[in-house]
């Protein structure tokens, strides 16, 4: 939980500042990496930007992500993983669809062909971790039973 509470406040405070303050691009490492204010009212690359269902079909799998620690028995890295997708999707698929009716993204680089923020960085970090954890011999992230 407290991943979840610390991704989410980060995630938010960054996209508000933007919001507030980043009115062109600032350029962090030029010609590889800047900040650029943009709205995105899709998922993935903007996909989708026209169905009304796809934040049902997200918050059914978000839920169902943030239940696993708590059906399941898993290893520490998992769960930390589990966590940092689970607040990087209700960053980005609840507070900002809900409240905005879009995604605040602006990160921008150079070899990625789409903008990100990032809600968008620690669904990527989760989702390794996850695979770390299972590469680790965590049989399906899932600790085995004591007898």
């Amino acid at each position: 939980m407290l991943w979840i509470t610390l991704i989410l406040l980060m995630d938010q405070i960054s996209k508000t500042f933007v919001e507030r303050y980043l009115t062109r691009p600032v350029f962090l490492i030029p010609g590889y990496l800047w900040l650029t204010y943009t709205r995105n009212t899709g998922v993935a690359f903007g996909m989708f930007s026209k169905s009304p269902w796809i934040t049902w079909v997200i918050l059914a799998v978000t839920v169902g992500i943030a239940m696993i620690p708590y059906t399941l028995r898993v290893k520490r890295l998992t769960k930390i993983g589990l966590e940092m997708i689970v607040a990087g999707s209700l960053g980005n698929n609840f507070v900002d669809r809900i409240r905005l009716g879009y995604v605040v993204d602006f990160i921008n680089l150079k070899f990625f062909p789409a903008v990100f923020n990032l809600a968008d960085v620690f669904i990527t970090i989760g989702g390794f971790l996850v695979i770390i954890s299972l590469l680790r011999g965590e049989k399906d992230g899932i600790q085995g039973q004591q007898k």
